[in-house]
């Protein structure tokens, strides 16, 4: 079938770059036989049948076949690269050094496409700032300026887990975890209302390659009887609650008009059993609390009022310079505290603290409340754990040995410890104290370790040291660095035990150690939200005066 079309300029304009295309493709592969075949001429222009129309007209050649297109060379497509194992490392607890490894940690390091995968267990959802502790049972600062989410701190960098670690298996690198079930939901459920969970505590475990061992320590009683059942601590959150209620239960109750002048006495009675940094803490925020507004809003209870601190060494702060010592002990005797130096406590009945001198006299203090805030013990956990390591390496009765590099002795370099958990040097007398700078010091140690080198499980362990997790060549030991000490003295006084040379900063006290005392413990907050939190609470409590209330 042919069609015969009206050959006009502007038609010969578009056929005639029909046909240098169609020439130029003839070197390429597999070209349309016709169109090799047929001249350009005669493929444009060819003679028609006469036409009625006095126009030219041309006889439109058969479509050409479609030419091929050159073949593109392609590469294939590169197979999925295979996902990198990761090293999981889980730390335990909530605290100074297990926050202080968390915050420094370099976010590529523990990321999505890091080498680590960080996993968090911890009871207690929340980073709490101890050395204010006794300025919230005091009323001074809020107990919520004190604390920060850990959820917050951990964002972007791994997983949170809120229960508490019934065993560690180092055999099977394994934790044995159990969340408990809600109090609040327990309570609804004996009234009969209903709640959306089973009554059982939920168990579950969590494997690592790389365990961080940072749950603290206990309040060491020494084995005396009665002080469980009768005495308050100071170690949680809960601790602090817990007193300060107490504290203005007390003060409503003994203001009461049927209290006979002997029970209100006895009600009134406060002993701190402790001289450290603790115990004066406690003691001279429950002086300022009486002197400054117990006195103006209850009156009638300032002449029945009692502070007494007991202790068996014979000088307040025995850690800090001389100095501080004398110094500390006049300031408390100015304010009216008793002190019962050189006293060892040896039971604590109803209302009574048995006490023993050195030269075997005894004798009783009466108290209404008493606090105990002597010192430390290993915590339930570290000593189920030290008892599955090799004895030979682990004999210690306050915590777990460590090596240079706060690796567990024993544990082929799978554990490490900090904080009040571990035990740094070879006897106690090289043993770095158990307080929050050591182990936030400790904390930036290890985060700065494994963000800077890659700690993996081998599957075999090293030859020369039989370790599972081998330490990366040039991995340098922890060094500490002590930046001082400082104690809060009440009446607005402080001291400051500073590393320096120079006389007048070797001993800041007094009213500017009281200041400094303050601003240090404002800008040291864990984050700008609890130091903005805590500085507004200072200032309150300077205009308005403390919270004495039970909430």
């Amino acid at each position: 079938m042919t069609i015969s079309v009206r050959c006009t300029p502007a038609l010969i304009g578009h056929v005639r770059p029909l046909a240098r295309r169609a020439v130029a493709c003839r070197p390429l592969p597999a070209p349309a036989p016709m169109l090799a075949a047929v001249p350009p001429a005669r493929r444009c222009l060819a003679p028609r049948a006469q036409s009625s129309d006095s126009l030219p007209s041309v006889e439109a050649a058969p479509a050409p076949a479609p030419i091929a297109a050159p073949r593109m060379v392609r590469s294939k497509p590169a197979p999925p690269a295979e996902p990198r194992a990761k090293s999981r490392v889980v730390v335990l607890g909530s605290g100074w050094g297990a926050v202080a490894f968390i915050k420094n940690l370099d976010p590529r390091m523990f990321g999505e496409d890091g080498p680590y995968e960080l996993v968090l267990v911890s009871p207690r959802n929340f980073m709490l700032y101890t050395p204010l502790l006794p300025s919230a049972v005091g009323g001074v600062v809020s107990e919520n300026s004190i604390v920060e989410s850990i959820r917050s701190l951990l964002r972007g960098k791994g997983t949170y887990y809120e229960a508490s670690v019934a065993g560690i298996d180092p055999a099977s690198r394994t934790l044995t975890c159990i969340k408990q079930f809600c109090e609040v939901c327990a309570a609804r459920m004996d009234s009969g209302a209903y709640v959306p969970h089973t009554e059982a505590d939920h168990t579950f475990t969590v494997p690592y390659d790389v365990l961080l061992c940072s749950v603290g320590a206990v309040s060491a009683t020494f084995g005396t009887p009665g002080v469980h059942e009768r005495c308050y601590f100071l170690k949680s959150m809960e601790d602090a609650r817990k007193l300060r209620k107490h504290i203005s239960k007390t003060l409503e109750q003994a203001a009461l008009p049927n209290v006979t002048p002997e029970q209100r006495k006895k009600m009134l009675s406060f002993v701190v059993v402790g001289g450290g940094p603790t115990g004066v803490e406690v003691a001279a925020e429950l002086h300022d609390l009486m002197a400054e507004d117990v006195k103006r809003i209850l009156p009638q209870l300032k002449d029945d009022i009692s502070i007494t601190l007991v202790d068996g060494t014979d000088s307040l702060l025995n850690s800090f310079h001389t100095e501080i010592q004398t110094y500390a002990g006049e300031v408390f005797r100015h304010s009216g505290i008793n002190l019962r130096m050189g006293c060892r406590v040896t039971a604590v009945t109803d209302g009574e603290v048995a006490v023993q001198r050195k030269d075997g006299s005894a004798d009783v203090v009466p108290f209404g409340t008493c606090v105990w805030a002597t010192g430390i013990a290993m915590h339930p956990l570290v000593a189920a754990l030290q008892a599955q390591l090799p004895a030979e390496v682990q004999g210690s009765r306050r915590g777990l040995l460590v090596d240079p590099h706060l690796r567990v002795l024993g544990s082929q370099g799978t554990i490490f410890c900090l904080g009040d958990a571990a035990v740094t040097g070879a006897t106690p007398q090289t043993a770095l104290p158990p307080t929050a700078q050591v182990a936030r010091q400790q904390g930036e140690y290890l985060a700065a370790l494994f963000s800077h080198h890659r700690l993996g499980l081998q599957e075999q362990p090293e030859p020369a040291t039989g370790d599972l997790v081998p330490l990366p060549a040039g991995a340098k030991p922890f060094q500490y660095l002590h930046l001082g000490s400082l104690a809060y003295l009440g009446s607005q006084k402080g001291v400051m035990d500073l590393p320096f040379k120079t006389p007048f900063l070797k001993t800041l006290r007094g009213y500017l150690g009281g200041q400094t005392w303050r601003t240090l413990e404002t800008f040291m907050q864990i984050s700008p939200r609890t130091r903005w939190l805590v500085m507004h609470d200072w200032i309150r409590a300077a205009l308005f005066g403390r919270n004495i209330s039970d909430v």
